[in-house]
């Protein structure tokens, strides 16, 4: 077994577990876990964990995700994209100017209410609403609290339209996408998805799966290189407590001073560089200790 992420640029036409088997079968790794979707048509990046690196997963910060998008107005599928069967058709958008556009899709901008699709991997009463939708039932679905940080138009050609957009985890473009053509009084239906990041990864650090045929493990990135939190050495002679999870105290670490708050995370090192243990900084009968949470050796 060996430990590693990798961020991987995603193609369209294949599903994410997809992938992900295609990258097992390549590296000879049977554990291996993705951090975020990625709808089989869309493109983009997909963050990637083996091994002992999958433990990290819970810990990756991936409460913002950033697309491009492009869209087509006059239409709606059942599937909201291109895979699904065109369902509704009209020349509405005819009437709209460039102007109208740009200024009802960036009132989206903000908190708001989003009701999923029915073709998405979201549980309904034991079923996935995909396997739902394929067998011709639509449910009601629970609105949920979204929020579209930044949204930004890069280029009208009615009834095409392509927006830059930063939203944060748990949002659908596809169902933004649907929202769009409701609020312009018309159809919508999303041409083209591309993530360009997803958390911590980002699409200009991305790799092809060519890449990691190429090259293998060796374009892993180290287990911990993903998490941007701070990093403390453990005294040789308490490595041994770091290694099999007892809680730790400051005098156990070569750092005199901690800067870290009640709760808050750290990765454990060994005096020779060795990643140890994600750790967590807690307060216990008035004491401070420092609890390994993850041990990955």
């Amino acid at each position: 077994m060996f430990n590693g992420t990798a961020n991987i640029l995603k193609p369209p036409g294949i599903s994410s577990f997809a992938l992900i088997k295609k990258l097992r079968g390549l590296l000879d790794e049977k554990k291996a876990g993705h951090t975020g979707t990625l709808d089989p048509a869309a493109a983009g990046v997909l963050g990637v964990c083996f091994g002992k690196a999958t433990k990290i997963i819970p810990f990756l910060d991936d409460s913002r995700k950033e697309y491009i998008c492009e869209l087509k107005l006059g239409a709606r599928t059942d599937t909201l994209d291109l895979e699904g069967e065109v369902i509704r058709e009209d020349l509405k958008w005819n009437n709209l100017t460039e102007a109208v556009v740009e200024a009802e899709i960036l009132k989206f901008k903000g908190k708001q209410q989003q009701i999923p699709p029915m073709y998405s991997a979201l549980h309904y009463q034991g079923a996935r609403l995909y396997q739902l939708a394929r067998r011709g039932i639509e449910v009601e679905r629970q609105s949920r609290d979204i929020e579209i940080f930044n949204l930004e138009i890069l280029a009208i050609n009615l009834p095409l339209i392509r927006f830059k957009v930063e939203v944060s985890r748990g949002t659908y473009i596809r169902s933004l996408v649907r929202d769009i053509g409701e609020k312009l009084n018309t159809n919508a239906v999303m041409t083209f998805l591309l993530r360009t990041r997803s958390g911590p990864f980002k699409i200009e650090d991305s790799v092809s799966f060519e890449d990691v045929k190429a090259q293998g493990k060796n374009i892993l990135l180290k287990s911990y290189e993903i998490l941007d939190i701070p990093h403390y050495t453990i005294k040789d002679e308490e490595y041994n407590r770091a290694a099999n999870g007892n809680y730790l105290i400051q005098d156990n670490f070569r750092e005199a001073e901690f800067e870290l708050d009640v709760n808050d995370h750290f990765l454990i090192f060994s005096e020779s560089g060795t990643f140890l243990a994600i750790g967590q900084y807690q307060i216990k009968d008035d004491y401070s200790i420092y609890q390994p949470l993850k041990v990955f050796i």
